[in-house]
C-alpha cells in the first residue's frame, strides 16, 4: 500500500513536471511565432520594432525565470520523494513493531521489502538523476539554441534596421531632391510671374504718371493763367490803391509838415531864446571851471560898422585881454549849421575889427547834436558846450593850443 502511494506521488510529480515542460515549450513556440510575425511586419516603424524587440527581450528573461522555476519545482519533487521514502521506512518500522520482531516470516518479508524499496529508491534516484541530467542537457541545448537564435535574430534585426534606415535615407534624399526641384520650378515660375506683373505694373504706372503729368501740366497752365489774371487784376487794384494812398499820404504829409514847421518855428524860437538866456549867464562860469577866465561882453551882438549887409549876430560874446570867444547857441546843431557858423567866423575880424588884436576862438552850445555835428565841430577846432535836459552846462575837454584861431 505504501508502495502504491509513493508510486502515485511520483507519477503525479512527473505529470506536473511534464505539464510545466509543455507549458514552457508552448511559450517558446508562441515567442517564435511572435518573432516570425515581427520579421514579416516590414511596414512597421522603427520605433515600434524597437519596442517589440524590447518585449522579446523581456520574454526571454521571463523564459529564464520559468526555467529557474522548473528547476526549483524538480528540486521540491526530489525533496518530496525523499520525504516519502523516509515516511515509508517509518511505516515499515511501525509494522515491524506491530507484527513482532521474532516473526521470521515478517522479518524476511520486511528484509525483502526493504531490499526492493532500496532497489526501487536506487533505481528511482538513478532514473531521476538521469532525467535531471537529460533535462539539464535539453534545457542547456534549448538555451544555447535560443541564445543562438536570439543572437542571429538580433543580427538580422540590426541588419534589417540598417537596411530600412538606408532605404529611408535614400527615400528622404530623393524626396528632398524632388522637393527642391519642385520648389525651384515654383520659384522660377513665381519670378517670371512677378517679373511680368512688375513690367505690367510699371507700364500701368508709367501711363498713369504720364496721364497725371499731362493733367498736372494742364492744371498748372490753367492755374498759372488764372493766377496771372488775378495778379494783373491785383496789381491794377494795388496800383490804383497806391496812387490813391500816395495822394492821400502826400496831402496828409504836406498838412503835417506845414503844422510841424509852424510848431518848430514857434518852439525853436522859444527854445533858442531860453538856451541863449541860460548860456549868457552860465558859459563864463564853465570856461572859468575849465581853466579859461573870461568876462561876459554881451549877447546878441551885431557888427557896428555902418553900411554892412552881413546878418551875422553873436549870441554870446566872452573875452579877456588875450582871447575873444563868440558862442553860437542853438537848441539843435546839425553839420550844416556847424559849417555855416565856421564860414561866419572866418569873417569875424572883418565884421568886428575892434577885436583885431586878440586871438579869436569860437564855441557852440546846444541841447542836441544831430548826425555827428559835435564831432565835426571838434575837427574844425571849435569848443563844444552841451546843455542837458535839466539845464546843466558842460564843456567837452579841450586844449587851448589846438583850438582854431579865426
Amino acid at each position: 500500500m505504501e508502495n502504491i502511494t509513493a508510486s502515485t506521488l511520483m507519477e503525479s510529480n512527473q505529470s506536473q513536471l511534464r505539464q510545466l515542460v509543455l507549458e514552457n515549450t508552448e511559450r517558446i513556440g508562441r515567442q517564435d511565432v511572435i518573432i516570425d510575425k515581427l520579421r514579416m511586419d516590414n511596414s512597421s516603424l522603427s520605433q515600434e520594432m524597437r519596442e517589440r524587440y524590447e518585449w522579446l527581450e523581456n520574454s526571454r528573461l521571463e523564459h529564464d525565470r520559468s526555467i529557474k522555476a522548473i528547476k526549483e519545482c524538480l528540486k521540491e519533487i526530489a525533496q518530496l520523494q525523499k520525504a516519502s521514502i523516509i515516511e515509508h521506512k517509518m511505516q515499515i518500522h511501525e509494522l515491524k513493531k506491530l507484527f513482532g520482531e521474532n516473526s521470521e516470516q515478517m522479518k524476511k518479508s520486511g528484509e525483502k521489502f526493504d531490499r526492493e524499496m532500496k532497489k526501487r529508491d536506487e533505481n528511482f534516484a538513478k532514473e531521476m538523476k538521469q532525467r535531471d541530467e537529460k533535462f539539464d542537457r535539453e534545457m542547456k541545448q534549448r538555451d544555447e539554441k535560443f541564445d543562438r537564435e536570439m543572437k542571429k535574430r538580433d543580427e538580422n534585426f540590426a541588419k534589417e534596421m540598417k537596411e530600412r534606415d538606408e532605404k529611408f535615407d535614400r527615400e528622404m534624399k530623393e524626396r528632398k531632391e524632388e522637393f527642391a526641384k519642385e520648389m525651384k520650378e515654383r520659384d522660377e515660375k513665381f519670378d517670371r510671374e512677378m517679373k511680368e506683373s512688375k513690367e505690367e505694373f510699371a507700364k500701368e504706372m508709367k501711363e498713369r504718371d504720364e496721364k497725371f503729368d499731362r493733367e498736372m501740366k494742364e492744371s498748372k497752365e490753367e492755374f498759372a493763367k488764372e493766377m496771372k489774371e488775378r495778379d494783373e487784376k491785383f496789381d491794377r487794384e494795388m496800383k490804383e490803391s497806391k496812387e490813391e494812398f500816395a495822394r492821400e499820404l502826400k496831402e496828409s504829409r504836406d498838412e503835417t509838415n506845414a503844422a510841424i514847421r509852424r510848431i518848430s518855428v514857434e518852439f525853436l524860437g522859444a527854445t533858442g531864446h531860453i538856451v541863449e538866456g541860460l548860456a549868457s549867464s552860465a558859459v563864463d562860469k564853465i570856461f572859468k571851471d575849465a581853466g579859461l577866465d573870461l568876462l561876459h561882453y554881451g549877447k546878441n551882438i551885431r557888427p557896428k560898422q555902418p553900411g554892412t549887409n552881413n546878418k551875422m549876430e553873436v549870441d554870446v560874446l566872452l573875452g579877456n585881454d588875450t582871447f575873444i570867444v563868440p558862442v553860437e547857441v542853438k537848441a539843435d546843431f546839425t553839420k550844416r549849421k556847424v559849417k555855416r557858423f565856421v564860414r561866419q567866423m572866418e569873417m569875424f575880424k572883418t565884421l568886428f575889427p575892434e577885436y583885431d588884436g586878440k586871438e579869436v576862438i569860437a564855441a557852440i552850445a546846444a541841447i542836441n547834436y544831430e548826425g555827428g555835428a559835435d564831432q565835426l565841430a571838434h575837427e574844425d577846432g571849435l569848443l563844444v558846450i552841451r546843455v542837458s535836459s535839466d539845464d546843466i552846462f558842460s564843456i567837452d575837454p579841450f586844449d587851448v593850443k589846438t583850438l582854431r584861431r579865426f
